[in-house]
């Protein structure tokens, strides 16, 4: 798996986007009819991504994760202490 440094991303991002633009400027007028397809399927691409991003983000931010369930399926299994009754005496404190 190749890993990316910082700066990296957006170049290749821009880099990218001014291809494109450049090969929308110089096509004529017989593919728009194309490039507007193809702009909407990358439009709608974009706009999962954002909106998963958007969600794992909120996620994180409320501390939504599966520990819960983890801990509870293990108390499940765990064998539970039986209960000891309380003696209360005249005093109000409990032995």
């Amino acid at each position: 798996m190749m890993v990316m440094s910082d700066p990296t991303l957006p170049l290749i991002s821009a880099a990218t986007f001014v291809g494109v633009g450049w090969l929308i400027f110089h096509a004529g007028r017989l593919y728009d009819d194309a490039i507007r397809h193809t702009l909407t399927v990358f439009a709608l691409v974009i706009g999962l991504l954002v909106l998963i991003g958007v969600t794992a983000k909120l996620r994180s931010m409320m501390g939504v994760s599966r520990m819960p369930h983890r801990i509870e399926a293990r108390s499940l299994v765990e064998r539970a202490d039986p209960a000891r009754p309380v003696r209360k005496t005249g005093g109000g404190t409990a032995q």
